[in-house]
């Protein structure tokens, strides 16, 4: 049984199919970790001349640019907000606050729509049921972060994290596409930051603290539209779509784990320490490439690897930097070595 033990690991190619045979203790420290499955987001498009604008932004370089004329962006597949809880977080930054101004809507023939009426926030259901109308008034060319959520049949109304307005109905919308700036009336004029569309009630009480950077995905994630890229581009990105994200700086200790096959696609990035125990290797290490040291026997306590048992102190260097620096080939010679250039003084054999 070998003991290895590489320090400043670097290797290149694809986590997720590193093979060992037998029984592996690994600890990996500093590299990207905690791997989150949140639901599998839709796809969003651009619709109208919808596009990313880096003239103004809340968190990122950019933010969504509506021109209140059929721009908005719309998911491809159906979100279904007509059974359980859920939350609606945006930031907004109207042009003007006249008129009917789409926020959000959710569904096709019963549908729940959140939109500004002049300057207040207004949320009807099925068309008919009014959930909420704020009293607070939003300006025109400030941010202003409104959410939306329902807890049961209790709908809320949240203004930059105060509690605005809240009531009880069973009405829900039927499952349906998920727009962004979308009004019968009245599409939305300015920029929309940061969408994150979550499957709990986030908040529940009467105040939240805004948040002062932009969300990470977690498992109550449904939808999270950051809404950052270059300017003009109509690629409109949602961080769940492909269901599992990676957050860094985190710790992963996995014990006991058993695989098979060939090692030589380990990713691993920056200065990463991995401890292997009681590994055999049944293939070649194909392209990883090892810094630091490796003790053959278990029986060594130094930095060398032993030729004869018989043999004291019997040892091989692998690079040529260590001195004294022999290989030696007969226990009757103390010390031999072995010359292979009669030229060379002192006489290195280089071996890697």
């Amino acid at each position: 049984m070998a003991f290895v033990q590489p320090t400043s690991l670097e290797v290149t190619g694809t986590v997720g199919s590193v093979s060992v045979t037998g029984t592996v203790v690994v600890s990996v420290t500093g590299v990207s970790a905690e791997a989150i499955t949140p639901p599998n987001g839709s796809a969003f498009t651009a619709d109208g001349t919808a596009q990313l604008s880096t003239a103004q932004a809340k968190f990122g370089p950019s933010s969504l640019l509506l021109d209140g004329t059929d721009d908005f962006v719309t998911s491809d597949e159906n979100i279904d907000l007509s059974s359980g809880d859920f939350t609606v977080d945006m930031w907004i930054r109207p042009t003007s606050v006249t008129g009917y101004k789409g926020l959000w809507q959710s569904g096709t023939s019963s549908r729940l729509d959140v939109y500004l009426i002049g300057n207040q926030v207004q949320g009807v259901v099925g068309g008919s049921t009014t959930l909420f109308l704020s009293s607070t008034r939003i300006s025109a060319n400030v941010w202003t972060m409104i959410s939306v959520e329902r807890e049961g049949n209790v709908h809320r109304l949240y203004i930059n994290g105060a509690l605005e307005a809240s009531s009880s109905t069973g009405n829900r919308p039927d499952a349906g596409v998920f727009s962004v700036g979308k009004n019968g009336f009245g599409d939305f004029n300015g920029y929309i930051d940061e969408l994150r569309l979550s499957s709990v009630a986030r908040y529940e009480g009467t105040s939240f603290t805004e948040p002062t950077e932009d969300y990470a995905v977690d498992s109550d994630t449904t939808a999270l539209l950051h809404f950052d890229g270059a300017n003009g581009s109509t690629d409109i990105v949602n961080e769940t779509e492909g269901g599992v994200t990676v957050r860094l700086g985190q710790t992963i200790d996995v014990t006991g784990f058993e695989i098979t096959g060939s090692v030589g696609t380990v990713s691993v990035v920056a200065e990463a320490n991995v401890l292997p125990l009681g590994v055999v290797a049944t293939v070649a290490a194909g392209t990883v490439r090892i810094i630091g040291w490796t003790i053959i026997d278990d029986d060594q306590t130094a930095n060398w690897s032993q030729i004869n048992d018989s043999q004291s102190p019997g040892w091989s260097t692998i690079g040529d930097s260590q001195t004294p620096d022999w290989s030696q080939i007969n226990d009757s010679q103390s010390p031999s070595w072995s010359t292979i250039d009669d030229s060379q003084t002192p006489d290195w054999q280089e071996v890697a």
